[in-house]
């Protein structure tokens, strides 16, 4: 892992990934615990912090999951060490139900949620608002417009969150996240590096009797944080307009608008107010804002947050004001400077600054140009074999006749299962669901059901539902993909490596261990990549009444690659005998490797994108054996 730049000394300057600077933000806020559960766009955080863990005294970890990770932080918070777990937005979903509890407690040292929307779903499978979840859990909300005001807005969340006595998010996209800026450091607090517990368990006990006082505690702190936030420096009214309408930009938000700004020469005469709180807003400054302008459009990604406050707002004080937003702007994806030149164009009845009609035929016919490029398992993953496998199944055992071996699957490399040709995923909802949606569908269905979760998916969120099917009596097939990674993050620990985040070693947990702990009625632990051995094993599994699991296990080949090269060890290649080959392309067409290309109708393997799994050598993939290992110098 390379370390960044963020271990400089104060006032050095560096260029900084969004999530490099958040990471020197909460060190300059004097962090001493931060933990997470690896997801995109959020991972980088916590690698930052894990790079530079001994220089500046912090303990990290990647949690199991993102509630524990939750805990891990707000225990530290109750030891008065300031602390930040950090998460992609729909993780927030797991560790909702801790905060919610721990927002009635109080906090006594600063302590930070890091909810790394995914706008645009560039990574997600939902494109959710997490400042809704910060309302309803009484969670002040940090939202940054980019890198360094990433930077400085970090560490001033752990400031007012210990002034304030209360948790808060701090809001990030995907764009604010992977983009860059130039990072002028600042100086690094100091706080006390040892917690002390002091019990209280009137207010750590989480009972009515306790809740029902501290709720009331709860709504009295966040009544004296809406008068603190009209005087933080993150919200600002820029310019006044001439009264006509102004403009309140939210977060990344604000570079557009300035941007569509200068594009549309609208000057000084339109208002311009920054939001870097949305929730609570700064009730002042926007009556000011509010009073000062006829019309006001709100520039906001995704959901309606700001923009409904401020109607409410607006009412409470008798404002005639009319409020704009998601009527001229996007509600789904991101905003660009296009959408917001075209929305306040048509909003001024105004022709937009560009012809995005001719941009857009030269975008089409560019794009009819290049071929599709969908994300497709690396050449040598265990995962395809392991889908071929399951494929092959079927297929032997003539399932396709009762209607084919339903596929549940989960979140990781491994739903890329779903595309062409393998075709092996048919539902895929969150992080654990395929074991819990298999066992439903046991008792509703007649079909063979044979499930795919990875390796730290299963302890992330496997074990509860594998639980609930042995003791509900679901008859279902459960393949764990144990690729010794969290492979589509980053390569990040789990508690099956024996290996903490911090380096060091530690008790490796073995998956079939826990299987058999669950009460499985069957465990078998193959290699992913002997195929034989695969559909053997799943044959047999299938045909069990009651839960079965396999373990196809095989390390992510990116690190066995990186692994053997570093040793200095050959790495196998594979080519097509075209005098055995008979064109009959079942290789291609069920197996699909990146590897096999197809040139003036005669199928070839590039040797450079050959990683030597040698599956496509057996029998099941090339009928005619065709296949052969070779002698290659190359990489």
């Amino acid at each position: 892992m390379a370390i960044p730049n963020v271990a400089g000394k104060p006032g050095e300057r560096t260029l900084l990934l969004g999530n490099e600077a958040i990471a020197r933000g909460f060190i300059e806020g004097g962090i001493h615990v931060a933990a997470s559960y690896p997801g995109t766009p959020a991972s980088e955080i916590l690698f930052t912090l894990i790079s530079v863990a001994d220089k500046y005294d912090i303990y990290a970890e990647w949690s199991t999951n993102e509630k524990v990770a939750a805990e891990v932080a707000i225990s530290a918070a109750m030891s008065g060490l300031r602390s930040v777990v950090s998460m992609k937005g729909v993780g927030v979903n797991v560790a909702s139900e801790p905060f919610q509890a721990f927002t009635y407690m109080g906090t006594d040292a600063g302590i930070v949620l890091v909810s790394a929307d995914d706008v645009g779903m560039h990574s997600s499978h939902t494109e959710q608002d997490n400042r809704l979840f910060a309302r309803e859990a009484y969670l002040p909300i940090f939202e940054p417009p980019g890198p360094k005001g990433a930077h400085e807005m970090a560490k001033a969340a752990l400031d007012y969150s210990e002034k304030w006595g209360q948790p808060v998010m701090f809001r990030t996209t995907t764009r604010i996240g992977h983009s860059s800026a130039d990072i002028t450091l600042g100086p690094v607090t100091k706080t006390k590096k040892k917690g002390e517990f002091k019990r209280a368990p009137e207010r750590w006990v989480n009972l009515p009797v306790n809740a029902r006082r501290m709720r009331l505690a709860l709504i009295e702190r966040m009544e004296k944080i809406r008068k603190d936030v009209d005087r933080l420096p993150f919200n600002k009214i820029i310019s006044k307009g001439d009264g006509e309408f102004g403009v309140i930009s939210c977060g990344v938000t604000h570079n557009v608008v300035r941007e569509a700004f200068k594009a549309l020469d609208l000057g000084k005469r339109v208002g311009l107010m920054k939001i870097g709180t949305p929730y609570p807003l700064p009730r002042k400054m926007i009556n000011r804002f509010l009073s000062a302008n006829e019309k006001v459009i709100v520039v906001e990604e995704t959901e309606a947050f700001v923009e409904t406050c401020l109607r409410s707002i607006a009412h409470e004080l008798s404002l005639d004001t009319r409020i704009h937003g998601k009527d001229i702007l996007p509600q789904a994806f991101e905003i660009g400077p296009r959408e917001v030149a075209t929305g306040f164009s048509n909003f001024l009845g105004r022709k937009p600054p560009s012809n995005f009609r001719t941009a857009d035929k030269i975008w089409n016919e560019a794009q009819s140009l290049v071929p599709p490029r969908p994300p497709v398992l690396c050449p040598g993953c265990g995962h395809r074999t392991a889908f071929f496998a399951i494929n092959q199944v079927e297929k032997n055992l003539k399932l396709k006749k009762e209607g084919g071996i339903v596929k549940p699957s989960d979140i990781g490399c491994y739903t890329l299962g779903y595309q062409s040709p393998l075709h092996a995923v048919d539902t895929n909802f969150c992080m654990g669901s395929s074991i819990g949606v298999s066992s439903g569908l046991s008792h509703v269905i007649d079909n063979r059901i044979v499930c795919t979760i990875g390796d730290s998916t299963f302890f992330h969120s496997g074990i509860p539902p594998l639980l609930n099917a042995v003791y509900n009596k679901a008859d279902i097939n459960v393949l764990v993909l144990d690729n010794s990674t969290t492979a589509m993050t980053g390569f990040q620990t789990h508690p099956g490596v024996g290996v903490t985040a911090m380096g060091e070693e530690t008790k490796g947990i073995p998956i079939e261990d826990v299987a058999k702990a669950c009460g499985a009625d069957s465990v078998a632990v193959v290699d992913s990549l002997d195929l034989d051995a695969l559909v053997k094993a799943l044959e047999k599994a299938v045909k069990i009444k009651g839960v079965s699991v396999v373990v196809a296990r095989h390390p992510c080949v990116l690190l066995d690659v990186r692994t053997k090269r570093k040793k200095g060890e050959k790495i196998p290649k594979y080519q097509i005998d075209q005098e055995i080959c008979n064109k009959c392309q079942l290789c291609m067409n069920l197996f699909g490797c990146p590897a096999f290309r197809l040139e003036d109708d005669e199928i070839d393997i590039d040797l450079a994108l050959c990683n030597g799994c040698g599956v496509c050598a057996n029998e099941m993939v090339c009928p005619q054996l065709a296949i052969k290992e070779v002698d290659f110098d190359g990489c």
